[in-house]
């Protein structure tokens, strides 16, 4: 089993309070006379005060060999309702959104998840309804629910108030397939709502639709990228402090989907497109590279890929191999991801 690479000369050591003068490490009986401290170049010549310091880094690396060796079942159920929709009865029609939403609904089932897949016509508000209440009877609080939406986005009622705080300034929706009455969209808080009855504690929400990002709220997004990204850089620390206090707080109405109640990946953010391509893509840009994620995510080696793995492998991927050629253009965009402070095993590592 691989073991993740350490930073080189530790610097996330240096300054650290709680390591001074730990009391943990004076006397441990099971550093006595131990063999791998003796005549290891790096403890020759150490001072009396360096000593403490050498001590800490061979513990942290005990910490972390021990927590990168171990493995675990997922001695759970998983259920996934998956949605896509190309041909609309009241927009534009799509490409490759059906086919995004079939790939996804294979790559679950070939690990074990109970899928309900609806496409087209059959992507109806009252068919997400059923579906939900369907779930609601099946799936256990220690159970995992997965949705995944790949069609149309948009904003409601733009520069106008109502989302609750740590919100953004509208509603986004999706849009499903009903005709044009009131029901087609279904806005960021329905969808909260809806998923809400979910029993599970562990649930993830993906959406390839423009847009998608606000249904986070971008003081929930962890990633700290902003709504409408043009790929200049950015520091992937300057929104943790907002998404970490929102994160203690599991405030049921602290925004859109609530960081206690589902990590969300977006395919872009709140005022960006999400792209669909051929030219060797055949899906949504997005879904493309989540779906690759399964073989070449699984950053840790641990054997799993999870829902912030899935999420960095695909906004890499995008970065190098999507924005580098649309530089300059509206075709540039970035994928966001929220949710509470836990993580998810989506799928074994292909």
């Amino acid at each position: 089993m691989k073991r993740l690479p350490l930073p080189k000369g530790l610097p996330f050591l240096k300054g650290l309070p709680f390591l001074k003068g730990l009391p943990l490490l004076k006397g441990l009986p099971f550093l006595k006379g131990l063999p791998f401290l003796k005549g290891l170049p790096y403890l020759k010549g150490l001072t009396a005060s360096a000593i403490p310091w050498a001590l800490a880094i061979l513990w942290t690396l005990a910490i972390l060999w021990t927590l990168t060796a171990c493995s675990f079942t997922l001695d759970y159920e998983r259920y996934a309702i998956v949605y896509g929709i190309a041909n609309y009865a009241v927009a534009s029609d799509l490409r490759y959104t059906v086919s995004d939403a079939q790939a996804v609904r294979d790559l679950l089932k070939a690990d074990d998840y109970n899928v309900t897949l609806k496409t087209d016509a059959e992507a109806t508000r009252a068919a997400l309804e059923a579906d939900i209440a369907s779930i609601k009877t099946l799936a256990g609080e220690d159970d995992l629910f997965l949705f995944y939406f790949s069609g149309h986005g948009g904003p409601v009622a733009p520069g106008q108030g109502g989302e609750p705080p740590g919100g953004d300034s509208a509603d986004e929706a999706i849009l499903l397939y009903d005709d044009p009455v009131p029901g087609s969209l279904l806005t960021d808080d329905e969808l909260a709502a809806l998923i809400r009855e979910v029993p599970c504690l562990k649930k993830v929400v993906v959406l390839d639709a423009c847009y998608a990002g606000g249904f986070i709220g971008n003081e929930l997004e962890a990633d700290g990228i902003p709504p409408d990204y043009s790929g200049s850089s950015y520091g992937f620390f300057s929104n943790l402090g907002k998404a970490f206090s929102l994160y203690c707080s599991f405030a049921g109405d602290s925004a859109d989907i609530p960081p206690g109640e589902a990590i969300v990946l977006s395919a872009a953010g709140e005022r960006e497109y999400s792209w669909e391509a051929g030219d060797g893509y055949e899906h949504g840009v997005f879904t493309y590279f989540f779906l690759e994620s399964a073989s070449r995510g699984d950053h840790n080696g641990d054997g799993y890929v999870t829902a912030t793995e899935a999420y960095a492998y695909a906004r890499q991927a995008i970065q190098s191999y999507w924005n580098r050629y649309c530089s300059g253009t509206e075709g540039v965009f970035s994928p966001h991801v929220s949710g509470g402070p836990l993580d998810y095993v989506l799928f074994k590592a292909r």
